[in-house]
């Protein structure tokens, strides 16, 4: 079997991130997961964080982030993927999706302001997955399920009251496809969720394909 983690945080582009990457790897590696795939946050808040901190260019940096967390990835013996928790201008909601390309996200601002009525039409374009995080926490809006691929319908963070039984319920009235995660920030919350499947994972194009076929079970 295969362990895979959906949902995690670094310092340098998630301000609530508590584990810079040699941490947040050790971590994974010692729960016996076999990929993790690193979601930091994507949208104006980071890029301000980001700014105010010194950095000069937003997107390569947030890549090269998700490159540093492969090669540590590789020297220990755990597969790293690179995605985005995605918010948009218009309100509070976060998006986790899988498969967007570095190249696609350059017009990141273009991104953020386009909003995810806009942002579902490309994604299904362009073959993202397109994932509502955590949709029923507070502060969340809800979001038209027919502009979804899934949603997060197992988010363990402890310091949230994440619905999940609403989450679960919401999926299976409309037909959306359900994933799960940790949604690490810190040690506590390493390991707590993510999904289990047969498949051999070797980069996102197989991540995308067994979520595509709901070929996983959800821990």
């Amino acid at each position: 079997m295969t362990k895979i983690e959906l949902h995690t945080h670094s310092t340098g582009f998630s301000k609530c991130g508590k584990l810079d990457l040699p941490e947040l790897l050790s971590l994974y590696k010692a729960k016996a997961y076999d990929v993790m795939v690193l979601t930091n946050h994507f949208n104006n808040y980071s890029l301000r964080y980001y700014t105010e901190a010194g950095g000069k260019n937003y997107h390569r940096d947030y890549h090269e982030t998700i490159r540093r967390a492969q090669k540590i990835g590789e020297e220990m013996g755990i597969l790293v993927l690179g995605a985005y928790e995605l918010r948009f201008d218009e309100n509070a909601n976060d998006y986790l999706v899988f498969g967007m390309t570095e190249e696609f996200t350059k017009e990141y601002e273009t991104i953020f302001a386009s909003g995810v009525k806009e942002f579902s039409q490309q994604a299904r374009t362009n073959g993202f997955l397109l994932y509502q995080a955590h949709p029923f926490r507070d502060k969340m809006t809800v979001t038209d399920p027919s502009l979804l691929f899934g949603i997060e319908t197992k988010n363990t963070h402890p310091r949230h009251d994440n619905r999940n039984d609403i989450c679960r319920q919401w999926a299976e009235k409309f037909g959306l496809h359900g994933i799960g995660g940790s949604d690490c920030h810190q040690a506590v919350d390493a390991g707590g969720g993510g999904i289990l499947t047969e498949r051999n994972v070797k980069n996102m194009d197989d991540l995308v394909s067994l979520l595509r076929e709901d070929d996983y079970t959800i821990l």
